[in-house]
């Protein structure tokens, strides 16, 4: 049995599921995407989110980008994006520029949270911490999308995650409580980090550390979700797990490509048709990932 999670094949059935509703309905979807600086990195991947949602779901995705603004200047012209009727939705490319990351958290709450299409306001944090409707920061919502999909249980389970990052580790923290299962947020100050995963039934590693995660972190039959992307020495992407060295003890795994990535695009997209249509959009979702459940079980049983 192929034990790879495919996120490739989810997010298609998911993006068909949106493309069809969408097509239904009379609103435009009007995002705005900001980058700032010389991230080239961050630049790239906001090309490419711009060119899989439009093509996929026919939004429009505008991106804008700065390259030295002052915070004035850049704070007034993410208001002017929230008071604008046109413009449904609005992202900012992070990491700001090293002149604005002092004033992040500010910059970020410019954006009103019905526009809040990435989840990063404090209003957005704070629903969802309270497990009230909200805009979900896209890469944690892709993972449980992903765990969902592929009917993994989560009443009850281990899950570590090590990032604490408002944008992956502590919303994914609050999904898991969702799903009643039980998260332990692992960080670079935490000790014995090897003996926690290795007693957790799914680890999502987010560290930022090239193939630092090894099968010695990992019991029989987990879960893992790996969220780094990077390029070793021979120019391969490889992720913060070390896969060839996990694969043959864990029960499913994502490759370092086609599986996170693709689904935080693709829920980029919902929460972009969510900004204007609300909570229907979730039953949408809900449905693809019905249809994608069909899917993975007949490719189990070919």
């Amino acid at each position: 049995m192929d034990k790879k999670i495919n996120g490739l094949q989810v997010s298609s059935i998911l993006y068909e599921e949106l493309r069809n509703y969408l097509v239904k309905r009379d609103r435009t979807v009007n995002v705005v995407d900001v980058s700032v600086g010389n991230d080239f990195g961050g630049q790239m991947y906001a090309k490419m989110k711009k060119e899989k949602i439009q093509q996929e779901t026919g939004i429009d995705f505008h991106s804008v980008h700065f390259e030295n603004p002052s915070v004035e200047e850049f704070e007034a012209y993410i208001k002017s994006l929230s008071e604008d009727p046109k413009i449904t939705g609005i992202m900012i490319q992070l990491p700001l520029s090293k002149s604005l990351q002092p004033y992040e958290r500010r910059i970020l709450d410019r954006i009103s949270s019905e526009k809040d299409i990435d989840g990063l306001t404090t209003t957005s944090i704070g629903r969802l911490a309270l497990n009230e409707d909200a805009l979900i920061p896209c890469t944690p919502h892709g993972i449980e999308t992903l765990l969902k999909a592929y009917e993994i249980p989560l009443a009850g389970k281990k899950v570590a995650i090590i990032n604490r990052s408002n944008i992956v580790g502590k919303p994914l923290a609050h999904l898991m409580l969702r799903n009643h299962a039980t998260p332990v947020i692992c960080h670079s100050k935490t000790t014995g980090l090897a003996s926690i995963t290795k007693d957790c039934d799914i680890v999502v590693a987010a560290l930022n550390k090239q193939e630092y995660i090894t099968g010695e972190f990992i019991k029989e039959g987990a879960v893992v979700i790996d969220v780094g992307v990077h390029k070793n020495q021979e120019g391969k992407t490889v992720g913060d797990i070390d896969f060839d060295d996990i694969y043959p003890q864990a029960s499913l795994i994502t490759p370092p490509t086609g599986a996170v990535g693709p689904m935080t695009i693709c829920m980029l997209a919902y929460n972009s048709a969510k900004s204007v249509y609300g909570e229907e959009v979730d039953e949408v979702l809900e449905q693809g990932i019905s249809k994608a459940k069909t899917l993975i079980k007949s490719n189990k049983h070919m």
